[in-house]
């Protein structure tokens, strides 16, 4: 018979790993140009929305996308139903939102070290997310970041 505690205790050996391998990655991804880290980063992002825990996200925005037509009504939706670290308003074509703390579970929970890097990953989840929304390719700027220093997040998303 498998002992429980020993089995967490596995678990969160597997996590602690993967979360040290991560930031090595991370890390690691310092040292290649910014349009290499922003491409493989934000494929994380694109991985992060599909993710069961939290919807899953694309889902949800796929939904909302099929039973709205108005983008202010998308936008509402978006509010409401899909779990992220602010509001998102709309001025003209672009959509933004500022987040006074971090939205990525991992750092949060404290599995990855917040980096300027490790942002990226959001930003492929931003734009995974409104490309869906939209249904038109999007542009996504992350103009501030907390791991890069910052006070908050402040993502925009540009959008014809």
């Amino acid at each position: 018979m498998v002992d429980p505690q020993e089995e967490l205790a596995k678990k969160s050996t597997l996590l602690k790993l993967t979360g040290d391998l991560l930031n090595a990655i991370v890390g690691s991804l310092d040292q290649v140009d910014l349009e290499t880290r922003k491409r493989i980063i934000e494929a994380c992002g694109k991985v992060c929305v599909g993710e069961e825990l939290f919807g899953p996200a694309i889902e949800i925005a796929k939904r909302i996308s099929e039973e709205e037509g108005d983008i202010d009504d998308v936008l509402r939706r978006a509010n409401d139903e899909i779990l992220w670290c602010g509001v998102w308003t709309r001025e003209g074509s672009t959509i933004s939102c500022v987040c006074e703390r971090c939205g990525c579970p991992l750092v949060l929970n404290e599995v990855v070290e917040l980096s300027g890097t490790f942002c990226l990953c959001s930003r492929g989840w931003v734009k995974a997310i409104f490309e869906t929304l939209l249904k038109r390719p999007v542009n996504v700027e992350l103009e501030k970041a907390r791991g890069l220093g910052d006070e908050e997040c402040r993502y925009v998303v540009h959008y014809q």
